[in-house]
């Protein structure tokens, strides 16, 4: 079978980059062609809120000459990403428009945990140290132009991630201005991190013992390619007592300082909060990342490690953040999705909307933290703030909805105010319904309801529950919740009780 090319395309906010790659279930993915072309971009976002005619035209010519070096080496399958630099910008919709109309290319603008998450496959796929690492206390920093996420791995699954506003051309198109005045520039900018950074420590790294430190994204790539330059053997690692030589910015200088600066001043400043003596730099690069992402979808091609899991460990971690009753989490799961799997051929649902599904359940009572009356409320509001590693925007806001109206009728399409189109409307509506009956199964919290069994016969969807327990509670709430589940899948769900006794 003939090995087939693939186009890995990021529009950065220092550079636009292409790598070609030959991508086979065989050979794996190779590296055939990497070119790069500096950019400005994050500095018009970063100071001026809008990208320029001037830069548009300059990506649209750049990304014009790369589609003539995919065609040297026959290339058919492509993607263009964007990340916070073309993301942030006011004029964002009109650029992603004009590239269209000048390249006929399609760009998909990343969300930052959207993008957090192809790095991570990225890693898991490329770096055979990844799985080793996390199994301890590990924390993954991805360094971005316009944020940083720090997120902590422990026995072997994602535990904590939180994004900050500490990007490198952030930090330097803030505070460029001040630099003529500033008697210590890369005080100022150490400064500038540190409320940020001391309030991770005090939420997320007390609480567990960081024996690595990943560091990847944003100008890592660059210092990895000088320090090999400089020492042939070196392979990624870095000791706390070579960054914390302050000759080593100045030695990486050149025309990219200004951002490499901050890089290490960060790296610096995570080395005095944990106790982690090296850190590994990483080169892999968003190219990198996107090209994982696609031999994953495309040809199977993954690591062995269980993304599913990190994104339900993190849903987890935050439900436990706001105090949830995880029993009764765990009694609700269980029922939901033995509800959802009982009655696929209604649903016509897949995988994907199972596990968003999970997570509604994991954080469809987070909201009690804060109110208690308006719970759903508050549980909507939790979730849309906060960054869900491994979902995208939308689907967050998909789970969002489908918790903010589990104990009322949810909105005709018409009246719900997100932008949904009609299918992630309908998915919307339908993991509604389900929770809704899952979850009135377990309405006072007591899990008197835990080993059940779902049948599906004559139109009829009935629900055994083996309880010696009275569950009256259930029953009455159950038959109300009912009259919703017939109105979305057409079938009538019933609840018996067997007293068996196990």
């Amino acid at each position: 079978m003939a090995l087939s090319t693939f186009a890995a395309i990021d529009i950065g906010t220092s550079q636009l980059s292409m790598k070609i790659y030959e991508v086979s279930r065989q050979h794996g993915i190779k590296e055939l062609s990497h070119v790069r072309h500096k950019l400005f971009l994050g500095a018009e976002t970063y100071s001026r809120g809008f990208i320029s005619y001037q830069t548009v035209s300059e990506i649209c010519t750049v990304l014009n000459d790369f589609q003539r070096i995919m065609a040297d080496f026959n290339t058919k399958n492509w993607q263009v990403y964007a990340t916070s630099g073309l993301r942030e910008a006011k004029n964002c919709l009109v650029v992603v428009d004009q590239i269209k109309i000048q390249t006929g290319f399609d760009v998909k603008v990343q969300g930052n945990s959207e993008a957090c998450f192809l790095y991570y496959k990225a890693l898991a796929l490329k770096e055979d140290r990844f799985e080793t690492y996390i199994e301890e206390g590990t924390l993954v920093v991805n360094i971005g132009a316009g944020s940083v996420q720090l997120s902590i791995f422990n026995q072997g699954k994602l535990c904590a991630t939180q994004n900050l506003l500490l990007g490198s051309s952030r930090i330097q198109e803030l505070l460029h201005v001040m630099q003529d005045e500033a008697y210590d520039f890369n005080a100022l900018i150490s400064e500038y991190m540190e409320r940020d950074l001391n309030l991770f420590q005090k939420y997320y790294l007390d609480s567990v013992s960081i024996h690595h430190i990943i560091t990847i994204g944003g100008m890592i790539p660059e210092i990895c390619h000088y320090l090999q330059q400089s020492d042939p053997d070196f392979d990624g690692q870095i000791s706390k007592k070579l960054l914390m030589k302050k000759k080593l910015p100045r030695e990486l200088a050149g025309d990219m300082a200004k951002l490499i600066i901050p890089t290490i001043l960060l790296c610096r400043k995570l080395a005095d909060l944990t106790d982690c003596s090296q850190f590994y730099l990483s080169a892999i690069d968003f190219c990198d990342s996107i090209v994982a992402d696609y031999a994953q979808k495309k040809l199977k091609l993954s690591s062995h490690h269980d993304f599913t899991l990190d994104i339900l460990s993190a849903a987890e971690n935050i439900a436990k953040k706001y105090k949830v009753d995880m029993n009764h989490v765990e009694n609700v799961q269980t029922l939901a999705l033995e509800i959802f799997d009982r009655i696929r051929k209604l649903h016509g649902l897949g995988r994907r909307e199972r596990l968003l599904l999970q997570i509604g359940v994991i954080l469809h009572s987070c909201g009690s933290y804060i109110n208690e009356v308006q719970t759903r409320e508050c549980s909507y509001r939790i979730i849309m703030s906060t960054d869900i590693i491994g979902i995208s925007n939308r689907e967050r806001a998909m789970v969002a909805n489908m918790v903010r109206y589990n104990t009322t009728s949810i909105p005709t399409y018409e009246e719900l105010d997100e932008d949904f189109n009609e299918n992630e409307y309908i998915t919307i509506v339908k993991l509604n319904a389900i929770l809704k009956t899952a979850n009135v199964l377990d309405k006072s919290n007591r899990q008197k309801i835990r080993n059940v069994g779902v049948t599906l016969k004559d139109g009829v969807l009935t629900i055994t529950a083996d309880t010696m327990a009275d569950i009256t509670l259930e029953k009455g709430l159950f038959h109300h919740g009912g009259d919703v589940f017939q109105e979305v899948f057409g079938i009538r769900p019933v609840l018996r009780q067997k007293r068996s006794g196990h």
